[in-house]
């Protein structure tokens, strides 16, 4: 047991998290706003349509003998074809605006979202989705969430009814569009709304972490909501170190979804050491499938682009990784167990390879047995780092054992590196674009836009760089940014050999 890890600074945090989870942070797109209904007066006893009863005891028996890699369930997916031209309420406003409304009930879900084919707001147009008693409400959504594709998604709202008001004011150019395909019914209250404490002994909260060697793999994983289903996953560094957000998961979660839909949370967290509520935290919405390894023996990862901002006081990790065949020595795993708050599991071995599923496609993956944590449904997807914090494999399941008995089985990195011809089926043409040939590289919090070993920023390397490198060594502390340019043999620290190195680069040139 490392007991350190559950002291230090655990009042700061756990306000920290509160302040997030009072405002249900949206996604930066989002428009601050009031619906119209409720800034008039209005009676929001909209035309209301009650859905099909879900059989949810079935559905979570059904989810108790669910095979090993696979996604996690928490949702029944409503599907339906509602828009405001077969639905809902139009009605003038006394602006001469228009106001249409609509409401929908789906009996014992602990919260409702929704997913749509078709969406279009005009300039000027603001659209809502919230409770009865708009205790929450999301939006206004606006022309600012539009996109190619013309699908959205829409966040977890609490309880059982939801309510979807648009409000167009007069004189308003362009047509609004807005078909709405999936309602999903969450059986298992996964943003944990109740306040329940439901957990999971998985692993330890990462609010315990005190050590900051840790808090980059760390800050590198988001939950990963597919709607009606779960995984985890982790933000990935590429070569020109440029924040390009690419994220990557298990093949298994991606597999018959649609990434346009998917929600990234990136700090999903408990509120203390104890097994209690987790904060939201902000999202990013929507991302593009650039890479997977459908259709290769043994493959199990997928790296999306997310097509979301990622605001920079989010504090996202872009995680290092090793693309040799080098058998690693393990650090920890950090994932999202059964949708709860971040966990991070800790080991001291050496992974060693393994089949999974007992299939003759070779020692695809490696095989952890973790000292501390565990993993369950809902951490599939998520990183293993080594014990210089670079991801080494992607979980692709395990015994599902929270106290960590029995093994887990992570899908190797370097599998995915450079295994086959197509730039779909590969990470090198996304994560080394100008092919350097680079298989080691470390995680970041900026973006390097220097020259590796120009530590004086005048565009060039030379002696002036060696001396501003010793001065480093010496006072200590870098930026990440210098930390960045100046460890130039990737081993995370400033030393003597990143110095030979700097030399050798300057004899090169």
């Amino acid at each position: 047991m490392k007991n350190k890890r559950y002291i230090g600074q655990f009042m700061i945090r756990q306000i920290a998290g509160i302040l997030i989870l009072i405002q249900i942070i949206l996604s930066q797109q989002v428009q601050e706003g009031t619906p119209y209904s409720q800034l008039n007066g209005l009676d929001n006893t909209y035309h209301s349509i009650n859905l099909p009863l879900v059989d949810w005891e079935a559905m979570l028996e059904e989810d108790s003998v669910k095979p090993q890699g696979t996604p996690y369930r928490y949702g029944f997916k409503h599907e339906v074809n509602y828009s405001p031209e077969n639905s809902g309420i139009w009605e003038e406003t006394t602006d001469g605006g228009l106001l249409w409304q609509i409401s929908f009930k789906s009996e014992d879900a602990f919260a409702l979202s929704f997913e749509y084919d078709e969406f279009f707001i005009p300039e000027g147009g603001e659209l809502y989705i919230m409770t009865p008693d708009y205790e929450m409400v999301q939006g206004a959504y606006t022309h600012l969430n539009n996109s190619n594709t013309r699908r959205f998604a829409t966040p977890h709202l609490k309880g059982n009814t939801a309510l979807i008001e648009y409000y167009q004011p007069p004189n308003t150019q362009g047509e609004f569009s807005l078909i709405i395909t999936e309602i999903i019914h969450d059986y298992r209250d996964i943003m944990d709304f109740s306040s329940n404490g439901r957990d999971w002994e998985c692993g330890v909260n990462v609010i315990c972490e005190t050590d900051e060697t840790y808090q980059g793999a760390i800050n590198s994983v988001a939950f990963l909501d597919m709607g009606a289903y779960i995984c985890s996953g982790a933000m990935v560094n590429n070569v020109r170190q440029d924040l390009k957000p690419y994220f990557l998961t298990a093949w298994h979660c991606v597999d018959g979804d649609n990434p346009s839909t998917f929600r990234f949370y990136f700090q999903k967290e408990a509120s203390s050491c104890e097994n209690t509520w987790s904060s939201l935290g902000p999202y990013a919405y929507s991302s593009d499938l650039v890479a997977d390894s459908d259709g290769i023996p043994g493959g199990d990862w997928a790296l999306l682009l997310i097509d979301d901002e990622i605001e920079e006081d989010w504090e996202v990790f872009y995680a290092g990784w090793d693309a040799t065949e080098n058998y690693p020595l393990i650090s920890c795993g950090v994932h999202h167990p059964g949708g709860s708050g971040k966990k991070i599991n800790y080991d001291d071995d050496t992974a060693y390879g393994a089949w999974w599923d007992n299939a003759a496609d070779g020692l695809t993956h490696w095989q952890v047995n973790w000292d501390e944590g565990g993993s369950e449904g809902g951490s599939s997807g998520s990183p293993v780092f080594n014990d210089r914090f670079q991801i080494v494999g992607q979980l692709t399941g395990g015994a599902g054992e929270c106290d960590g008995t029995w093994p887990d089985l992570y899908g190797k990195f370097y599998l995915g590196w450079n295994w086959e011809m197509e730039t779909n089926r590969r990470m090198i043409d996304w994560l080394d674009p100008d092919y350097t040939g680079t298989l080691v590289i470390d995680g970041t919090y900026v973006e390097v836009t220097g020259l590796p070993g120009d530590l004086n920023s005048d565009d060039a390397v030379n002696i002036l760089d060696i001396i501003a490198l010793a001065n480093l060594i010496l006072g200590g502390n870098p930026t990440n940014e210098e930390l960045q340019l100046a460890d130039l043999n990737n081993d995370g620290m400033l030393n003597i050999l990143d110095i030979i190195a700097l030399v050798n680069i300057i004899l090169d040139n």
